[in-house]
């Protein structure tokens, strides 16, 4: 069963935007209603609800907007948009029409009661092991950042350029990691920040070395040790979201995620060996 605190929590954020759905509804406004980091509400949200947060709130918006249609057929289209927050009556009619696939015209002008979809999410088994809480301590980082979204190939290509900077260098890098800053389910794909990073000696690294540099901050994490292919990786974070966090006396602290890379044989194939450590805090009852 969900932590009751998790549900309290997000059972706030919900009747807020429902008493809202007219205004401009932000991250960090909703996350601080939640008393959640910016950086893990999202999977939270979605772990609780079993939505998307930007879904929940465009479910939300067409529910009440389908309701208004049939109990005031005077309405316009421009006046329900409004009262709805869009600024655009284009980009509601859009919206409108996705999510029933009709336009707000045709509704006005239709008999038709049209059944609410349910989004169902289907997980394939993952092989994934909880290893306890650790202090990950401070690590000196030598990192590329990529602003463009989580593509495989782009993240991939990025640490291998830092493995070349190592061996050109000759200095012995310890262990690559990656840091994930925002949930696809909420940022537009190819706005999604991602750094791929490589911990190394400080002392070993030339000082005319031209390359963004870092601490790592030491902090407490959750580790799950998982093994399987890149496309199952978003899966196991919504598996340790869903099913460990939720039921935990723990909350994510307000720092992002890390994932940190361990030798692979099948690594050609896509196949990692990786901690996913989520930073966490305990719950303050």
């Amino acid at each position: 069963m969900t932590n009751s605190y998790y549900i309290e929590r997000i059972n706030k954020v919900i009747d807020y935007i429902e008493e809202n759905i007219e205004q401009k509804l932000t991250l960090v406004q909703l996350s601080n209603i939640a008393m959640f980091s910016k950086y893990h509400f999202h999977r939270i949200f979605k772990s609780v609800t079993g939505e998307t947060l930007n879904g929940f709130i465009k479910r939300v918006r067409m529910t009440k907007a389908y309701r208004l249609l049939q109990v005031d057929q005077t309405m316009e289209i421009n006046e329900l948009a409004f009262t709805l927050g869009y600024n655009s009556t284009a980009n509601f009619s859009r919206d409108f029409k996705d999510f029933y696939g009709f336009t707000p015209s045709e509704i006005k002008e239709s008999d038709n009661i049209l059944v609410e979809r349910v989004m169902k999410i289907n997980s394939s088994e993952l092989n994934i092991t909880y290893k306890g809480i650790e202090k990950i301590p401070d690590k000196f980082l030598l990192y590329k950042k990529i602003t463009t979204g989580y593509n495989t190939k782009t993240i991939s290509k990025a640490f291998e350029d830092l493995h070349q900077i190592a061996v050109q260098n000759e200095f012995l890098l310890d262990q690559f990691i990656g840091i994930g800053y925002d949930d696809p389910d909420y940022t537009s794909f190819d706005k999604c920040k991602y750094d791929a990073c490589m911990a190394v000696n400080p002392e070993n690294v030339p000082k005319e070395l031209s390359i963004n540099s870092k601490i790592l901050r030491e902090a407490h994490y959750a580790i799950f040790y998982f093994e399987g292919h890149e496309k199952q990786v978003s899966l196991a974070w919504d598996y340790i979201f869903k099913e460990w966090l939720l039921n935990s006396n723990y909350i994510p602290d307000n720092r992002p995620h890390l994932e940190m890379y361990l030798y692979s044989e099948q690594y050609e194939l896509r196949v990692f060996k990786v901690n996913l450590c989520l930073p966490i805090k305990l719950i303050k009852k």
